[in-house]
C-alpha cells in the first residue's frame, strides 16, 4: 500500500461509488462547501495502483506557519480493516507534519460496539474494540466514552434500522405504540410535502422551537441553513400537515356509515329479524360511535384553537450510497394527536427503500438509555422502530508540537 495526493475529480469519483460508512461531513458536496472556506487537502490510499481509500483534510492557519487539521469523519476505506486504517493514519500523520500541523483531529465513522435496541452490548461481527488502540498506539488522545446530548464533537451512538425487509415486515417489527401511531397517521388525511429553498426558514422555525423545548444545545440557524444549501442535492426537507376540515368531513362520513348500520339493525330488531350476531354488532357500533363523536369533538377543538390548515412537523434527511440519515426534526407537541412525525418517518423509510438503500439512520443518541436521560423521549421514539444501536469510537486528537500548541492556546489562537 502507498498514499499520494489526489485531485478533486479523483476524490469525487471515489465518493460517487463508495457504499460503506460515510458521514455527510465527508461527502463531495460538503467538500465543495469546505474547500470554499478553508485550505483543503485530499489524500488517496492505493493498493498496487487501485484507489482503495481517501481522506479529506481541512486546515486553519495558526501563527502564520502552523495549521490545525481535521479529517472530519475520515478516512474512508473500501473493504475496511484495521490494517488498512492503521497504515493510512500513519501516512496522514506524516503528511500533515510536513504541512506544519500543530494538531490533527479524527472522529472516525466506524463501529466500535453494537448494542440492541435497549442499549445492551451484543456480540456482533461488526464490533471493533481494537480501533481505539490503533489511534492510541499512534499517539492520539482519546476524548473518552462521552455521552453528551450535543457537543462540538459527534455523538457516539446512532440508531440504525435495516430496511431490507418488506414494508409489511418493517411495520410488524415496530413496537405496538409506534405501529398504532403510524397506522393512525395513514388513516387520517395527514400529508407530506417537500420544502423548497425559499422555505428553509419555515423548517428552522419549527426546529428551533423543538430544540429549546427539549433542551438541545442550540445549533445556530445560519449553520443549519448553510448545511441545507450545501447538501440540497442529496437532501429531503419535508413538512407534514393536515387540513382539519378534510378530516372532519372524513369523520362525518365514517359516522354516517355507522349510524346507517345501526339504523338497519334496529329496524330488524324491531321486526324481530335481528340475529344474535347483529345484536352483538350493535354494541360494537355504539362503542365506535362514541369514539367517533369524541374524535370529532376533539378535532373541532383543534380547529377552534389553531385554525384549519395545520403544520405538524418538519424534518431534514440526507442520503448517500450507504444510508438515509434523519438529521434534524421538529414538531409541535400540542398537535401530536395527528402523528405528523410518525407519518413523515414512515414515508421517508419508504423513500429510502425506493432509492435502493439498505439502512435508515435515526442518527444521534447520547448513549444514556435510562428514563432519566435528557434525550429519553427521542430515544424512545427511535427505539419504537426496532433499531439496533451503533456505538462509534468517538473523537481523537494528536498534538505534533506541544510547545507551540500551548503558546497558541495561551494567545487564544486555538
Amino acid at each position: 500500500m502507498h498514499t499520494a495526493t489526489i485531485n478533486e475529480q479523483t476524490f469525487k469519483q471515489f465518493i460517487s461509488g463508495y457504499d460503506s460508512y460515510m458521514h455527510y461531513l465527508h461527502d463531495d458536496l460538503y467538500y465543495d462547501y469546505i474547500s470554499g472556506m478553508y485550505e483543503t487537502h485530499l489524500l488517496g490510499l492505493y493498493e498496487d495502483e487501485v484507489l482503495i481509500g481517501v481522506s479529506m483534510l481541512s486546515a486553519t492557519s495558526v501563527l502564520k506557519k502552523y495549521r490545525l487539521f481535521t479529517s472530519h469523519t475520515g478516512p474512508l476505506i473500501k473493504d475496511f480493516n484495521n490494517e488498512r486504517l492503521e497504515f493510512f493514519l500513519h501516512e496522514i500523520d506524516e503528511y500533515v507534519q510536513k504541512k506544519g500541523a500543530l494538531q490533527l483531529i479524527h472522529s472516525p465513522y466506524h463501529i466500535y460496539q453494537m448494542h440492541d435496541k435497549d442499549g445492551k452490548k451484543i456480540e456482533d461481527e461488526k464490533n471493533n474494540p481494537d480501533i481505539i488502540k490503533i489511534y492510541e498506539n499512534l499517539g492520539y488522545n482519546h476524548h473518552g466514552f462521552t455521552k453528551q446530548l450535543v457537543t462540538e464533537e459527534l455523538l457516539r451512538y446512532q440508531g440504525i434500522l435495516d430496511i431490507t425487509p418488506s414494508e409489511k415486515e418493517l411495520m410488524k417489527n415496530m413496537d405496538s405504540t409506534t405501529r398504532y401511531n403510524t397506522k393512525q397517521a395513514e388513516i387520517m388525511p395527514v400529508r407530506l410535502r417537500y420544502l423548497d429553498e425559499d422555505e428553509y426558514d419555515a423548517f428552522i422555525e419549527i426546529y428551533k422551537e423543538t430544540e429549546e423545548r427539549i433542551g438541545f444545545d442550540p445549533v445556530p440557524s445560519q449553520k443549519i441553513k448553510n448545511l441545507m444549501k450545501t447538501l440540497k442535492d442529496k437532501m429531503f426537507l419535508v413538512m407534514t400537515y393536515v387540513n382539519v376540515d378534510e378530516y372532519l368531513d372524513q369523520l362525518a362520513d365514517e359516522r354516517d356509515v355507522l349510524l346507517k348500520e345501526k339504523e338497519d339493525i334496529l329496524e330488524k330488531e324491531k321486526q324481530g329479524r335481528a340475529t344474535k350476531g347483529q345484536k352483538k354488532k350493535l354494541e360494537q357500533i355504539e362503542q365506535q360511535l362514541d369514539s367517533k363523536y369524541s374524535r370529532i369533538e376533539k378535532v373541532e377543538g383543534y380547529k377552534a384553537e389553531f385554525g384549519t390548515d395545520l403544520e405538524l412537523s418538519a424534518a431534514m434527511y440526507y442520503y448517500n450510497n450507504h444510508e438515509m440519515v434523519y438529521l434534524f426534526s421538529g414538531s409541535y407537541p400540542e398537535l401530536s394527536f395527528f402523528k405528523g412525525t410518525n407519518y413523515a418517518t414512515w414515508e421517508m423509510i419508504k423513500k429510502a427503500k425506493e432509492l435502493g438503500l439498505k439502512r435508515f439512520n435515526f442518527f444521534g443518541l447520547t448513549g444514556d438509555f435510562t428514563e432519566d436521560a435528557k434525550d429519553y423521549g427521542v430515544y424512545r421514539f427511535k427505539k419504537g422502530y426496532n433499531i439496533e444501536i451503533e456505538e462509534l469510537p468517538g473523537t481523537f486528537d494528536k498534538v505534533f508540537n506541544k510547545l507551540i500548541f500551548n503558546i497558541a492556546r495561551k494567545l487564544k489562537k486555538i
